[in-house]
């Protein structure tokens, strides 16, 4: 097998093509290379359909193969892979997430006999017309990328998720606002432990501060004496706390059951129940 040219184009002529065509961008030429495969950041993921062999192949070394255990299914050509860093790394994570269906499979390099399958559930979307009788589905992981041994990926608008493996996957999500306060402008993060619509969800609530000098966010406790008004729906304002009655340097987060106060100057959380409604949204002062 010839070594690739990287960084080359996989192009497959339609979704039933057995193998790519790799293609030289800079000779304009295409390469002779027998392996149909799975892209991630370090290495290329290779499932021989020929024999019962899964490895991670170096593209520049035909020669520089890590074994893996072999792949039980053949999962859509769309899948994506991804390592949670270098493979020489104890505990590296090879993640396989299916295009479709809400389904990842995971194995840790040179330690795993087997790949684990597992059905994940970060939510549900609604279906606009419904579709085969069904008007909610499952959201699935659209984009991923892996940082420091965990993997981050997109879901809905604004939403960020985490993904790591303490040994098994555990899901984290937040959600981000963007804010305007004062002049100033500040990203809110609403950190879910867990899964959505669990009981037992947690939160964490983070506030980042624009240096518009530094073209960067930093972390801030400090809201300048305000009070950020949240909701689900991509909502976010501020107003001056001690002038409405609310809480000094708080954030306010409105969910279908109840609003969350959380205080980013001191660390306390308090919740007041609503009544049920669909939607909630503010109604906000408006400056002098």
């Amino acid at each position: 097998m010839d070594p690739l040219p990287v960084p080359c184009l996989a192009l497959y002529e339609g979704d039933d093509t057995p193998k790519p065509t790799f293609f030289d961008i800079f000779e304009e030429v295409e390469v002779d290379c027998g392996v149909d495969s799975l892209k991630n950041n370090k290495k290329t993921m290779v499932r021989d359909t020929n024999t019962p062999s899964t490895f991670l192949q170096n593209p520049l070394d035909s020669d520089d193969k890590i074994q893996l255990p072999h792949l039980p299914e053949d999962l859509p050509r769309d899948s994506t892979s991804v390592l949670s860093g270098k493979p020489s790394i104890p505990g590296c994570v090879v993640l396989l997430v299916e295009s479709v269906a809400t389904v990842i499979w995971h194995c840790r390099v040179r330690e795993d006999d087997e790949w684990t399958r597992h059905e994940y559930d970060i939510g549900t979307h609604e279906l606009i017309p419904p579709l085969d009788g069904k008007d909610h589905e499952k959201v699935p992981i659209y984009s991923i990328a892996a940082c420091q041994g965990k993997f981050y990926f997109n879901t809905k608008f604004s939403y960020i998720g985490m993904l790591e493996f303490t040994p098994g996957p555990m899901f984290r999500m937040s959600k981000v606002f963007l804010v305007e306060s004062n002049e100033e402008l500040y990203m809110v993060y609403l950190a879910y432990r867990g899964l959505f619509g669990r009981d037992d969800l947690d939160y964490e609530t983070r506030v980042y501060k624009m240096d518009f000098s530094e073209q960067q966010w930093c972390r801030t406790n400090d809201l300048a004496g305000r009070a950020f008004l949240l909701t689900p729906w991509y909502f976010a304002a501020s107003c001056l706390a001690s002038e409405h009655g609310l809480y000094e340097d708080c954030v306010y987060a409105s969910f279908p059951t109840d609003d969350e106060i959380s205080s980013v100057k001191d660390g306390w959380e308090d919740f007041v129940e609503l009544p049920a409604a669909h939607k909630a949204l503010w109604i906000t002062p408006t400056d002098p």
